[in-house]
């Protein structure tokens, strides 16, 4: 369950922002909660418990969407801030309170999608996405962001994991097909690795931890596009 807070003083304009995240977020196969606030007087009252985004909007009366979210840091460093906004010049000040991103008045559903999207890639990164595997004669449940890579080892594969190496009854295409849609990339018919840990592309290598892991020279290209699209998409 995914827990959202819309703060807005225009009613329609939250029923508008109301629709496309249930469209967005039904799209995406994830469960919403949505909570609703006139303006930064009436959240900061009325506090959400563990709320994980928040779209506030920063021209309202009382307490605008700024100081409502300064105040908010204070106790919730956590939190994903978006600001709804037709003052362009906000957009530095936001960066004091973190704001993840800015939609643009007057709002469209393309311009939400963009920042929804960004969202909900770092919502499931932060909670994780627990594959299954399977582990000799047993069924292992592998957080996919603990692994930092993967290599095939005849018929097995061995998971290079933050905690330390794991071997699984895998296939290598088998663990491809179970990281689809995650910051995975097979740079090597041999290797897949997790973006996240990847310090550098050379020429024929990547580096992970001090790791030389090899880099096709037929996927190197492919490479480097998706990890500049990662890195691009990941702030």
């Amino acid at each position: 369950m995914i827990r959202i807070a819309i703060v807005e003083d225009d009613a329609a304009q939250r029923q508008e922002l109301k629709k496309y995240l249930l469209s967005f977020f039904t799209e995406n196969q994830e469960e919403i909660q949505i909570s609703e606030y006139a303006d930064g007087a009436d959240i900061l009252e009325r506090y959400p418990q563990k709320p994980d985004l928040i779209l506030m909007d920063i021209d309202m009366p009382k307490i605008n969407g700024m100081e409502a979210s300064r105040q908010i840091r204070r106790f919730d460093a956590e939190v994903i801030l978006i600001f709804i906004t037709n003052l362009i010049q906000c957009a530095l000040e936001g960066y004091s309170v973190d704001a993840m991103d800015f939609i643009v008045k007057p709002v469209s559903e393309w311009g939400c999608r963009q920042s929804f999207t960004r969202a909900l890639k770092r919502l499931r990164h932060k909670r994780g996405h627990h594959i299954r595997l399977q582990c000799k004669k047993n069924i292992m449940v592998v957080n996919a962001n603990e692994i930092l890579y993967a290599e095939t080892q005849n018929h097995t594969v061995l998971l290079h994991m933050k905690s330390g190496p794991l071997l699984v009854s895998e296939s290598m295409q088998s663990l491809e097909n179970k990281t689809r849609g995650l910051p995975f990339f097979r740079c090597h018919s041999s290797f897949l690795v997790n973006l996240e840990a990847v310090d550098s592309i050379g020429r024929t290598d990547a580096t992970i931890q001090g790791v030389l892991v090899p880099v096709s020279k037929y996927r190197r290209a492919d490479f480097l596009k998706v990890m500049t699209n990662y890195i691009g998409g990941s702030h």
